[in-house]
């Protein structure tokens, strides 16, 4: 897959970073934080955490560094971090750690829940305290109160830290990276995009975030799709994606397609002397 850079107008180039956005509930006990990247030329990158209001209210994911001042701030818009019991980290990848730090000192009683070796990479850059972690692999599962969270690997992820989360009560799967997709336009739902935009935009996502997919055989591929299959979730809330409501069965037949389409292609630096040429004209 080539990268196409369109003709966009001028302050659509410019460096922007993240944009928070107020924050939306997907259901009565689960508000989504999205924030999003502008991609010149190509649409918008969905940045999303989530705070499940469970007996014991949990945060998954902490945003990005870069709008981690609006992150708190919205963050508490939806809950004190003081009542937060819990922190869980698909993975240590920045844009989902960005103000880990900070909300470990906002919420003195949460406890970090994470594959062990994210938590040991984060320790390289700032003292994880290791007396609240609660490290986690594929099948476990923690109580938080009234529901159960268990930890599942994704069919897709871009670091092998990743543990997805699925929470019984609500039948709700929090996906990571998984399901991700770059959009023409912002929205609160994934069904208010067009299917075929969608569909390309996912594509497109995991054939780039997680290239070793072009490597695997369809068939075999579409048998490690089987474990969301049977679980079957009424809801996908990806961290990437805009929250998806009994889309399950259409994201995964998409998803399914992704080995067999042409590898995505990063662009290069004519492409970036292209889009410099643009913001000059």
């Amino acid at each position: 897959m080539v990268l196409i850079v369109k003709k966009v107008p001028f302050m659509e180039l410019k460096p922007r970073g993240l944009a928070m956005e107020k924050a939306f509930a997907f259901t009565p006990d689960i508000e989504v934080l999205p924030s999003h990247v502008p991609l010149p030329g190509m649409g918008y990158l969905p940045v999303n955490a989530f705070v499940i209001k469970a007996e014991d209210p949990v945060l998954v994911d902490t945003g990005t560094g870069r709008d981690s001042d609006d992150f708190m701030k919205t963050l508490r818009m939806v809950v004190d971090p003081q009542d937060l019991k819990w922190v869980w980290i698909t993975h240590d990848d920045s844009d989902h750690t960005g103000s880990i730090q900070k909300i470990m000192e906002a919420a003195p009683k949460a406890r970090l829940a994470a594959n062990a070796l994210a938590v040991m990479r984060m320790n390289a850059t700032w003292p994880v305290p290791m007396d609240r972690v609660y490290w986690l692999n594929h099948g476990d599962s923690i109580s938080v109160g009234d529901r159960k969270l268990t930890a599942i690997r994704p069919p897709l992820f871009d670091n092998p830290t990743t543990i997805g989360i699925y929470d019984d009560k609500s039948d709700v799967f929090f996906s990571a990276d998984c399901f991700g997709a770059i959009i023409p336009t912002l929205a609160q739902d994934a069904d208010a995009l067009k299917e075929d935009e969608l569909a390309q935009g996912m594509i497109s996502w995991a054939s780039g975030d997680c290239p070793w997919v072009h490597a695997i055989p369809p068939d075999v591929f579409a048998r490690q799709l089987d474990t969301l299959r049977q679980l079957a979730p009424k809801g996908i809330l990806s961290a990437h994606l805009p929250p998806a409501s009994e889309m399950t069965a259409k994201l995964l037949a998409t998803l399914a397609l992704v080995p067999a389409t042409k590898p995505f292609i990063a662009p290069n630096q004519a492409v970036l002397a292209q889009m410099l040429t643009q913001t000059q004209s």
